[in-house]
């Protein structure tokens, strides 16, 4: 299955515990895995699936996680690096290809 056809989705959260107001979730399953953006109410929807689709196969690749034994808690700085390139300070940007393969 590509990741263009992954199923994903969105639900919001109350306010409460952990985020003090209303929250969207946006989500993508790929493999085994559930990928994830939390939104602010002001955020850009769209965007945020865009970016989660172009995100996650990039952390699938530096992670490793298509391989055998991949145990993603083993390398949390190569998550930390990929998002702090991809979303700086958690900012959802316009991505290109050209961008992403220049960040890659």
């Amino acid at each position: 299955m590509s990741l263009q056809d992954a199923p994903g989705g969105l639900f919001q959260m109350p306010p409460g515990d952990p985020f003090p107001e209303r929250v969207t979730v946006v989500w993508l399953s790929v493999l085994a895995l559930a990928f994830a953006l939390v939104c602010e109410p002001q955020e850009n929807l769209s965007l945020a699936e865009i970016t989660l689709r172009r995100l996650a196969p990039r952390l699938l690749l530096s992670l490793r996680l298509l391989g055998p034994g991949a145990d993603v808690l083993l390398r949390p700085d190569a998550a930390d690096g990929l998002l702090d390139r991809v979303l700086p300070h958690g900012q959802i940007l316009f991505l290109n290809e050209r961008f992403l393969r220049a960040v890659d």
